[in-house]
Protein backbone atom coordinates (compact mmCIF):
# COMPACT_ATOMS: atom_id res chain seq x y z
CA UNK A 1 0.00 0.00 0.00
CA UNK A 2 1.26 3.53 -0.77
CA UNK A 3 2.08 5.86 1.77
CA UNK A 4 0.27 9.28 1.68
CA UNK A 5 2.06 12.27 1.78
CA UNK A 6 0.81 16.17 3.16
CA UNK A 7 1.71 18.27 0.36
CA UNK A 8 1.78 21.63 1.61
CA UNK A 9 2.06 25.35 0.66
CA UNK A 10 2.34 28.70 1.89
CA UNK A 11 1.05 32.32 1.15
CA UNK A 12 1.18 35.06 2.90
CA UNK A 13 -2.60 34.75 2.66
CA UNK A 14 -3.49 31.37 2.20
CA UNK A 15 -2.26 27.72 3.20
CA UNK A 16 -3.12 24.91 0.46
CA UNK A 17 -3.05 21.17 0.77
CA UNK A 18 -3.31 17.95 -1.36
CA UNK A 19 -2.76 14.39 0.91
CA UNK A 20 -2.40 11.59 -1.68
CA UNK A 21 -0.76 8.60 -2.16
CA UNK A 22 3.20 8.77 -3.10
CA UNK A 23 3.45 8.58 -6.83
CA UNK A 24 1.47 9.49 -9.57
CA UNK A 25 -2.25 8.16 -8.47
CA UNK A 26 -4.27 10.65 -8.21
CA UNK A 27 -7.20 8.90 -6.82
CA UNK A 28 -8.42 9.35 -2.98
CA UNK A 29 -7.31 12.93 -2.90
CA UNK A 30 -7.81 15.18 0.55
CA UNK A 31 -7.14 18.95 -0.58
CA UNK A 32 -8.16 22.40 0.20
CA UNK A 33 -7.03 26.04 0.77
CA UNK A 34 -7.83 27.81 3.79
CA UNK A 35 -7.52 31.58 4.04
CA UNK A 36 -5.47 33.14 6.56
CA UNK A 37 -6.15 36.69 8.93
CA UNK A 38 -4.12 38.87 7.71
CA UNK A 39 -0.53 39.72 10.27
CA UNK A 40 -0.24 35.74 10.79
CA UNK A 41 2.20 35.28 7.55
CA UNK A 42 4.04 38.51 6.37
CA UNK A 43 6.59 38.33 3.36
CA UNK A 44 6.99 34.86 4.46
CA UNK A 45 8.10 35.37 7.93
CA UNK A 46 5.72 33.91 10.74
CA UNK A 47 4.80 36.53 12.81
CA UNK A 48 1.60 34.59 14.76
CA UNK A 49 3.04 30.96 15.02
CA UNK A 50 0.31 30.18 17.67
CA UNK A 51 -2.48 31.81 15.17
CA UNK A 52 -1.12 29.55 12.44
CA UNK A 53 -0.79 26.11 14.41
CA UNK A 54 -4.27 26.45 15.44
CA UNK A 55 -5.55 27.15 11.69
CA UNK A 56 -3.50 24.06 10.53
CA UNK A 57 -4.96 21.81 13.71
CA UNK A 58 -8.33 22.67 13.13
CA UNK A 59 -8.36 22.27 9.27
CA UNK A 60 -6.01 19.10 9.30
CA UNK A 61 -8.95 17.52 11.73
CA UNK A 62 -11.56 18.46 9.95
CA UNK A 63 -10.68 17.21 6.81
CA UNK A 64 -9.03 13.64 8.69
CA UNK A 65 -5.48 13.92 7.20
CA UNK A 66 -3.56 11.09 8.27
CA UNK A 67 -0.37 11.76 6.86
CA UNK A 68 2.55 11.89 9.47
CA UNK A 69 5.71 13.22 6.39
CA UNK A 70 4.83 16.79 4.79
CA UNK A 71 6.44 17.75 1.46
CA UNK A 72 6.66 21.67 2.36
CA UNK A 73 6.73 24.10 -0.39
CA UNK A 74 8.71 27.11 0.67
CA UNK A 75 7.37 30.47 0.19
CA UNK A 76 8.15 32.06 -2.28
CA UNK A 77 9.84 34.66 -0.43
CA UNK A 78 12.08 33.07 1.66
CA UNK A 79 14.06 30.79 -1.18
CA UNK A 80 16.47 32.40 -4.24
CA UNK A 81 18.56 30.93 -6.36
CA UNK A 82 20.98 32.83 -8.78
CA UNK A 83 24.10 31.91 -11.21
CA UNK A 84 27.11 31.54 -10.18
CA UNK A 85 30.47 30.01 -11.46
CA UNK A 86 32.91 27.69 -9.88
CA UNK A 87 36.40 27.14 -11.74
CA UNK A 88 36.84 23.80 -13.06
CA UNK A 89 39.76 22.53 -10.89
CA UNK A 90 36.92 21.28 -8.64
CA UNK A 91 35.22 17.87 -9.27
CA UNK A 92 31.51 18.02 -9.41
CA UNK A 93 30.70 16.52 -5.66
CA UNK A 94 33.72 19.10 -4.58
CA UNK A 95 31.20 22.60 -5.48
CA UNK A 96 29.08 22.12 -2.21
CA UNK A 97 32.36 22.94 -0.27
CA UNK A 98 33.77 25.20 -2.81
CA UNK A 99 29.95 27.64 -2.25
CA UNK A 100 30.46 27.09 1.73
CA UNK A 101 34.12 28.37 1.63
CA UNK A 102 33.08 31.57 -1.00
CA UNK A 103 30.29 32.32 1.74
CA UNK A 104 30.54 36.28 2.01
CA UNK A 105 34.38 36.27 0.08
CA UNK A 106 32.87 36.05 -3.33
CA UNK A 107 29.38 35.11 -2.71
CA UNK A 108 27.19 37.42 -1.32
CA UNK A 109 23.54 36.24 0.56
CA UNK A 110 21.74 38.59 2.86
CA UNK A 111 21.99 35.97 5.70
CA UNK A 112 24.66 33.42 7.40
CA UNK A 113 22.62 30.46 8.34
CA UNK A 114 21.03 29.04 4.94
CA UNK A 115 20.16 26.00 3.54
CA UNK A 116 21.46 25.42 0.07
CA UNK A 117 21.25 23.33 -3.10
CA UNK A 118 22.92 23.79 -6.23
CA UNK A 119 22.75 22.13 -9.69
CA UNK A 120 25.42 22.04 -12.41
CA UNK A 121 23.86 23.91 -15.43
CA UNK A 122 26.61 23.81 -18.02
CA UNK A 123 30.10 23.16 -18.23
CA UNK A 124 33.07 25.14 -20.35
CA UNK A 125 36.88 24.94 -20.55
CA UNK A 126 37.48 26.88 -17.53
CA UNK A 127 34.31 26.81 -15.34
CA UNK A 128 30.91 25.31 -14.21
CA UNK A 129 27.74 27.59 -14.44
CA UNK A 130 26.28 26.31 -11.17
CA UNK A 131 22.13 27.57 -10.13
CA UNK A 132 22.43 27.90 -6.38
CA UNK A 133 19.45 27.84 -4.59
CA UNK A 134 19.45 29.00 -0.74
CA UNK A 135 17.05 30.22 1.92
CA UNK A 136 16.64 31.65 5.43
CA UNK A 137 17.29 28.61 7.93
CA UNK A 138 15.52 29.89 10.81
CA UNK A 139 12.82 30.50 8.93
CA UNK A 140 12.44 27.47 7.54
CA UNK A 141 12.57 25.82 10.70
CA UNK A 142 9.56 27.79 12.01
CA UNK A 143 7.74 26.40 9.01
CA UNK A 144 9.15 22.44 10.09
CA UNK A 145 8.21 23.24 13.49
CA UNK A 146 4.63 23.78 13.09
CA UNK A 147 4.29 20.25 12.10
CA UNK A 148 6.33 18.75 14.74
CA UNK A 149 4.05 19.70 17.10
CA UNK A 150 1.47 18.17 15.19
CA UNK A 151 3.37 15.27 15.41
CA UNK A 152 4.27 15.13 11.76
CA UNK A 153 7.89 15.53 10.13
CA UNK A 154 8.99 17.85 7.26
CA UNK A 155 10.90 15.04 4.77
CA UNK A 156 11.30 16.64 1.89
CA UNK A 157 11.25 20.43 0.50
CA UNK A 158 10.20 21.71 -2.68
CA UNK A 159 10.08 25.28 -4.57
CA UNK A 160 7.13 26.55 -6.20
CA UNK A 161 9.26 26.53 -9.77
CA UNK A 162 10.52 22.94 -9.95
CA UNK A 163 7.51 22.14 -8.76
CA UNK A 164 5.31 23.23 -11.95
CA UNK A 165 7.51 22.21 -14.27
CA UNK A 166 7.04 18.74 -12.71
CA UNK A 167 3.07 19.25 -13.60
CA UNK A 168 3.40 21.29 -16.72
CA UNK A 169 5.93 17.45 -18.08
CA UNK A 170 3.71 15.44 -16.01
CA UNK A 171 3.41 13.11 -19.03
CA UNK A 172 7.04 12.41 -19.25
CA UNK A 173 6.49 9.56 -16.88
CA UNK A 174 4.82 7.58 -19.24
CA UNK A 175 6.41 9.07 -22.18
CA UNK A 176 10.29 9.42 -21.31
CA UNK A 177 10.71 10.24 -24.95
CA UNK A 178 8.94 13.40 -24.25
CA UNK A 179 11.46 16.49 -24.40
CA UNK A 180 12.05 19.28 -21.81
CA UNK A 181 12.05 22.94 -23.83
CA UNK A 182 14.46 25.81 -23.32
CA UNK A 183 13.71 29.60 -23.05
CA UNK A 184 10.49 28.49 -21.45
CA UNK A 185 8.69 31.32 -19.31
CA UNK A 186 6.31 29.97 -16.31
CA UNK A 187 3.65 32.81 -14.71
CA UNK A 188 1.42 31.37 -11.78
CA UNK A 189 -0.82 34.34 -11.16
CA UNK A 190 -2.23 34.74 -7.52
CA UNK A 191 -4.50 36.96 -6.32
CA UNK A 192 -2.79 39.43 -5.13
CA UNK A 193 0.97 38.30 -6.73
CA UNK A 194 2.81 36.60 -9.60
CA UNK A 195 5.65 35.42 -10.85
CA UNK A 196 8.44 34.59 -13.52
CA UNK A 197 10.11 31.42 -13.88
CA UNK A 198 12.40 30.59 -16.85
CA UNK A 199 14.12 27.34 -17.70
CA UNK A 200 16.12 26.06 -19.64
CA UNK A 201 14.95 22.62 -19.92
CA UNK A 202 14.45 21.09 -16.71
CA UNK A 203 16.85 24.04 -14.73
CA UNK A 204 15.56 27.35 -14.06
CA UNK A 205 17.60 30.16 -14.39
CA UNK A 206 15.35 33.11 -13.47
CA UNK A 207 12.90 33.95 -10.90
CA UNK A 208 10.59 36.73 -9.82
CA UNK A 209 8.28 36.76 -7.85
CA UNK A 210 6.05 40.11 -7.24
CA UNK A 211 3.81 41.36 -4.97
CA UNK A 212 1.75 44.33 -6.53
CA UNK A 213 -0.97 44.81 -4.36
CA UNK A 214 -4.17 43.78 -6.85
CA UNK A 215 -6.25 45.13 -4.19
CA UNK A 216 -5.71 48.60 -5.28
CA UNK A 217 -5.91 47.47 -9.07
CA UNK A 218 -8.83 46.71 -11.34
CA UNK A 219 -8.65 43.35 -13.08
CA UNK A 220 -7.54 44.65 -16.22
CA UNK A 221 -4.81 46.90 -14.91
CA UNK A 222 -3.51 44.02 -12.84
CA UNK A 223 -3.54 41.75 -16.15
CA UNK A 224 -1.60 45.16 -17.88
CA UNK A 225 0.95 45.04 -15.20
CA UNK A 226 1.64 41.87 -15.64
CA UNK A 227 1.74 41.77 -19.34
CA UNK A 228 4.01 44.67 -19.44
CA UNK A 229 6.71 42.76 -16.93
CA UNK A 230 6.29 39.58 -19.27
CA UNK A 231 7.56 41.96 -22.43
CA UNK A 232 10.64 43.38 -19.87
CA UNK A 233 11.84 40.11 -18.67
CA UNK A 234 12.03 38.87 -22.23
CA UNK A 235 14.27 41.27 -23.61
CA UNK A 236 16.14 41.47 -20.47
CA UNK A 237 16.65 37.86 -20.86
CA UNK A 238 17.39 37.76 -24.49
CA UNK A 239 19.43 41.11 -24.55
CA UNK A 240 20.86 41.60 -20.84
CA UNK A 241 21.88 37.67 -20.84
CA UNK A 242 22.18 36.20 -24.27
CA UNK A 243 23.08 39.01 -25.83
CA UNK A 244 20.72 38.74 -28.72
CA UNK A 245 21.37 35.01 -29.26
CA UNK A 246 18.49 33.34 -27.20
CA UNK A 247 15.18 35.01 -27.05
CA UNK A 248 11.88 33.52 -25.17
CA UNK A 249 9.93 30.75 -27.22
CA UNK A 250 6.84 29.90 -25.42
CA UNK A 251 5.43 31.45 -22.01
CA UNK A 252 2.57 29.18 -20.04
CA UNK A 253 0.41 31.07 -17.68
CA UNK A 254 -0.75 28.97 -14.44
CA UNK A 255 -4.11 30.37 -13.09
CA UNK A 256 -4.12 30.43 -9.42
CA UNK A 257 -6.31 33.21 -9.53
CA UNK A 258 -9.80 33.23 -8.08
CA UNK A 259 -10.53 36.76 -9.72
CA UNK A 260 -9.91 35.51 -13.40
CA UNK A 261 -11.31 32.05 -15.33
CA UNK A 262 -8.48 30.47 -17.84
CA UNK A 263 -11.13 32.06 -20.38
CA UNK A 264 -10.35 35.63 -19.15
CA UNK A 265 -6.91 35.15 -19.49
CA UNK A 266 -6.82 33.51 -22.83
CA UNK A 267 -8.80 36.78 -24.13
CA UNK A 268 -6.35 38.55 -22.83
CA UNK A 269 -2.42 36.99 -23.15
CA UNK A 270 -3.33 34.71 -26.04
CA UNK A 271 -2.70 36.60 -29.39
CA UNK A 272 -2.74 35.04 -32.83
CA UNK A 273 0.71 35.55 -34.70
CA UNK A 274 2.47 37.11 -31.44
CA UNK A 275 5.79 37.08 -31.14
CA UNK A 276 5.41 35.51 -27.70
CA UNK A 277 3.88 31.91 -28.18
CA UNK A 278 1.62 31.61 -25.34
CA UNK A 279 -0.89 29.04 -23.89
CA UNK A 280 -2.85 29.29 -20.19
CA UNK A 281 -2.21 25.83 -18.62
CA UNK A 282 -4.82 23.32 -18.69
CA UNK A 283 -5.49 21.01 -15.33
CA UNK A 284 -7.42 18.44 -18.77
CA UNK A 285 -3.49 17.81 -20.02
CA UNK A 286 -2.66 16.14 -16.68
CA UNK A 287 -5.59 13.91 -15.65
CA UNK A 288 -9.43 14.23 -16.05
CA UNK A 289 -10.21 12.46 -12.89
CA UNK A 290 -7.81 15.55 -11.39
CA UNK A 291 -9.53 18.58 -13.41
CA UNK A 292 -12.66 17.15 -12.33
CA UNK A 293 -11.55 17.69 -8.64
CA UNK A 294 -9.08 20.08 -7.93
CA UNK A 295 -9.29 23.48 -7.31
CA UNK A 296 -6.92 25.92 -8.93
CA UNK A 297 -5.30 27.05 -5.42
CA UNK A 298 -4.53 23.85 -5.04
CA UNK A 299 -2.28 23.30 -8.05
CA UNK A 300 1.22 23.88 -6.32
CA UNK A 301 0.39 21.41 -3.66
CA UNK A 302 -0.45 19.05 -6.19
CA UNK A 303 2.26 19.87 -8.65
CA UNK A 304 4.59 18.86 -5.40
CA UNK A 305 3.02 15.42 -4.89
CA UNK A 306 4.18 14.28 -7.98
CA UNK A 307 7.21 11.82 -8.28
CA UNK A 308 10.91 13.54 -8.16
CA UNK A 309 14.03 11.53 -7.39
CA UNK A 310 15.20 14.15 -4.66
CA UNK A 311 13.54 17.06 -2.77
CA UNK A 312 15.14 20.59 -2.87
CA UNK A 313 17.56 20.16 0.11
Amino acid sequence: MARNTLNVFFTDSEVSFIEKPDGYTMKKLKYSSVELPAGVIENGVIYRDEKLLKILKETFKLFKIRARTVNLVVHEELFTFRKIEVPIIYKPNEIGDYIEQQMQKTIMVPFDDMKMDYVIHSKSEDHYDVIMFYAPKHELKSYVSLFYQMNMQVTRTDIPPLALHRLYYYHKHENPDLEFENDIMFIPVFNETYSLYIFDEEIPVFSLMQNVQAKNLSADRFLDVIDTEIVKIANYYRYNIHNGDRSIKKVVIFNMSSTFSNEDLEEYFVEEGSMLNTEIFSMKKVSKVVDTLIDRDCYIPLAASLVERRGWF
